[in-house]
C-alpha cells in the first residue's frame, strides 16, 4: 500500500497533481475567484518568534521583581506567568537573578507559555495599561522594527493578487510582508491593496484586493500609535472582547461578510481562537454553506498535516448535522495535505498555465483552428510540471523563497521581453499575465490583443522540442539583454548555446536589435506573428542570415514566425514537427 505524502515530503509537483484529481474543484475556484485567503502565523515564519517575545517578557518582569525598588508591583506578575507555565515559584526561587534562558527549565517554561501565549499578553502590572506586558514589557514595535524579505509564501499571494485571483484577505498577524510584497512586485504603484486596519479605513478606496488585518498591525500602530495601538489583538481579554467590542463592529462584521461570500482558503492558522470561530458561526446564521458541496469546491480548505481541533470545530460549525453524515468525507475533501507555501506556489503555477491555455484556445478559435490547442495543452502542462520540480528549498535555507524570487525574475524578463522587447524597468517587479481571472479573458480584449495566446503556444512547441529530444532549454546566461528569455543548446555533442528570444512583433524585434540584443551574432528570435516573415525576401531566406561557420564560427540569426505557420497548418502535430525544423539549431 502506497501512502499519501505528509504535508513535509510533498512535492509542489504532487500539489499540481492534487490540483489535476481530487482538488480540481478547489483548483479551479481559486483562480476565478471564490476564495478568500485566511492566514495566520504559519506563512510569517520570519517574523519575530513567539518563543523570542515570550522570553523577552519574562525577561522584563523577572529582572523588576527581583529589584527592592519595583518587588511589589512585578513579583505577582512573574509568580503568575510561572503559575502558567506549571511551575511552583519556590521551586525556582534561586534562580530569579538570572536570565530564563540559563534556567535548568528554561526551555520547558517557554515551550509551555507558547501555547498560553494570550494568557502571557493578559498579564497585568499594577497602574499601567492593558497591554503594557506587550506594548512596553515586550516592545513590540522594536522587534518588529527590521523586518525580513517577504517570504515565497507572500510574494505568491502578491501574485495571486495582481493576477485577479485573489481579491480578499483576512489576516491574524500583525507583521506587514504581504504589503511588502505586493509594493515590491507591483513596482510601488498606489492602491493595489486596500489595507484595513481602524474601521474607517473600510470607506476609503478599494484596491484590486482588500486585507482585513483583524487583529491588528504592527507597522501601523508602530507609525501611528494614537490611531492604531489600539486595535492589536493578543491577550486573552481582548480575544475573549473581540465578538462584542464596539470598537471592532464594522471589521466584525466585513470578515463576517467574506466568511458568508467567499470560500476560505487556510493558510498557516489554527482558527482556534474564540472569537475567529465565533466569525464562523455567524457566517452560518446569515447563509450557511451546503454539504455535500459537488460539484463546487468546498467551502473550507486547509493546508496541514491534519485537521486540527479549531479547523474541526469550524468544519463542525459550518456544516452542522450534515458534519455527522459522513465527518470522514468532509474532511478528506476539506485536508490539503500541504504546507502553504507550496500550495500558494502550486496554485500560481496552475493559474499562470490555465491562462495561457486560456489564451491560446482564443487566440487558435478566432482562426478556426480551435484543434491545435487539444494538442498544445498538454505540452504546457508538462512545462508547468517541470518548473515545479525546480521549486525546492535553497541549498542554505529551509524554504523556497530564493526559487520564487529567481522564478518571478525570469518569468517577468520572457514577458517583457515579448511584450514590448525591452527588460523589465524594475528588476525585482512581477510582470502580470492578465488581472483577468481565466473565466473573464474572454471578455479582456487587452490580454487577447497582446498576443499572449501565441505566447502559449510558443511555450508549448518549445516544450515538444525539449521531450522529443531536439533541444535543451536552460535559464538566460546572465542579465544582459544579449542573454534573451532563455538559453536554447541543440541536444547533440555540437550543439551550440544560442540566446532565444520570443517576441510579440516585428516591431519588437526591430527595437531589440536596435539595443545590440543580438549582437553576438547567434541570437533566435522567435516571432508570434508573421510580419518579419513578409517583411524579408523569401529567397534571401526569411529564416536564417549567416556567414560560412567554417571561416567564422559564428551560425548567424535565426528567425522563426509562428504567424506563417499557424496560417499554413491546421494540425497540431504537423505544426510541432515544422517548427522543430524552422528553429534548425
Amino acid at each position: 500500500m502506497v501512502l499519501d505524502p505528509t504535508a513535509d515530503e510533498i512535492t509542489v509537483r504532487e500539489v499540481l497533481a492534487k490540483f489535476d484529481t481530487d482538488f480540481a474543484s478547489f483548483a479551479l475556484a481559486v483562480e476565478n475567484g471564490e476564495f478568500a485567503l485566511w492566514v495566520g502565523s504559519g506563512i510569517s515564519r520570519k517574523a519575530p518568534s513567539l518563543g523570542d517575545l515570550i522570553e523577552r517578557a519574562f525577561d522584563y518582569v523577572r529582572e523588576r521583581a527581583v529589584e527592592p525598588a519595583t518587588e511589589a508591583v512585578y513579583m505577582p506578575a512573574l509568580e503568575e506567568a510561572l503559575g502558567l507555565a506549571e511551575v511552583n515559584p519556590p521551586d525556582v526561587k534561586e534562580f530569579y537573578e538570572s536570565p530564563l534562558a540559563d534556567w535548568p527549565q528554561g526551555k520547558a517554561i517557554i515551550d509551555r507559555l507558547w501555547t498560553k501565549y494570550s494568557r502571557v499578553l493578559d498579564i497585568r502590572i499594577a497602574g499601567t495599561d492593558p497591554d503594557f506586558i506587550l506594548w512596553e514589557a515586550i516592545d513590540i514595535r522594536q522587534a518588529f522594527a527590521q523586518p525580513a524579505s517577504p517570504a515565497a509564501e507572500h510574494l505568491c499571494i502578491a501574485i495571486l493578487i495582481l493576477e485577479g485571483a485573489v481579491q480578499a484577505i483576512a489576516s491574524a498577524n500583525w507583521d506587514g510582508f504581504i504589503e511588502t510584497a505586493v509594493e515590491q512586485l507591483s513596482s510601488g504603484v498606489p492602491g493595489v491593496l486596500q489595507v484595513v486596519v481602524d474601521p474607517d479605513q473600510l470607506r476609503g478606496p478599494a484596491g484590486r484586493a482588500r486585507l482585513l488585518k483583524f487583529h491588528g498591525c504592527i507597522v501601523h500602530a508602530s507609525r501611528e500609535p494614537l490611531v492604531f495601538r489600539r486595535f492589536l489583538t493578543g491577550s486573552y481579554t481582548q480575544i475573549m472582547d473581540w465578538p462584542e467590542t464596539a470598537a471592532f463592529a464594522a471589521m466584525r462584521n466585513a470578515v463576517v461578510g467574506l466568511a458568508t461570500t467567499q470560500k476560505t482558503l487556510v493558510l498557516g492558522l489554527s482558527i482556534q481562537d474564540n472569537n475567529l470561530q465565533t466569525l464562523f458561526t455567524r457566517a452560518k446564521e446569515v447563509h450557511a454553506w451546503p454539504w455535500p458541496c459537488a460539484p463546487a469546491a468546498p467551502a473550507h480548505i486547509f493546508c496541514e498535516e491534519s485537521i486540527k481541533q479549531g479547523q474541526r470545530d469550524v468544519l463542525r460549525l459550518s456544516y452542522g448535522d450534515a458534519y455527522n453524515h459522513d465527518p470522514a468525507a468532509v474532511h478528506a475533501a476539506t485536508l490539503l495535505r500541504a504546507w502553504g507555501e507550496k500550495v500558494l506556489i502550486a496554485l500560481v503555477l496552475k493559474l499562470l498555465t490555465d491562462k495561457l491555455i486560456r489564451l491560446m484556445e482564443l487566440s487558435l478559435g478566432a482562426l478556426g483552428k480551435g484543434q491545435i490547442s487539444g494538442v498544445l495543452a498538454p505540452r504546457l502542462k508538462a512545462f508547468r510540471d517541470d518548473v515545479a520540480d525546480l521549486a525546492i528549498p535553497g541549498v542554505d535555507a529551509h524554504d523556497r523563497t530564493t526559487f520564487t524570487n529567481q522564478a518571478i525574475a525570469y518569468w517577468s524578463r520572457m514577458l517583457s521581453l515579448f511584450r514590448s522587447g525591452a527588460l523589465p524597468q524594475k528588476p525585482d517587479a512581477y510582470e502580470a499575465l492578465s488581472n483577468s481571472t481565466p473565466s473573464l479573458i474572454a471578455a479582456d480584449p487587452n490580454a487577447q490583443a497582446m498576443g499572449l495566446g501565441r505566447l502559449g503556444i510558443l511555450l508549448s512547441l518549445l516544450q515538444y522540442g525539449r521531450e522529443e529530444g531536439h533541444w535543451e532549454l536552460r535559464l538566460p546566461a546572465s542579465n544582459d539583454l544579449t542573454s534573451g528569455a532563455m538559453i536554447a543548446r541543440a541536444a547533440r555533442p555540437d550543439g551550440i548555446a544560442r540566446p532565444l528570444f520570443l517576441v510579440k512583433s516585428a516591431t519588437d524585434a526591430i527595437a531589440l536589435k536596435s539595443n545590440g540584443a543580438f549582437a553576438n551574432d547567434d541570437a533566435i528570435i522567435v516571432h508570434a506573428d508573421d510580419t518579419w516573415h513578409r517583411m524579408v525576401d523569401e529567397g534571401a531566406s526569411p529564416r536564417r542570415v549567416r556567414s560560412a561557420p567554417g571561416r567564422t564560427g559564428r551560425v548567424g540569426e535565426t528567425h522563426v514566425s509562428l504567424g506563417d505557420l499557424i496560417t499554413r497548418y491546421s494540425d497540431g502535430a504537423a505544426l510541432q514537427q515544422e517548427f522543430v525544423a524552422r528553429m534548425m539549431l
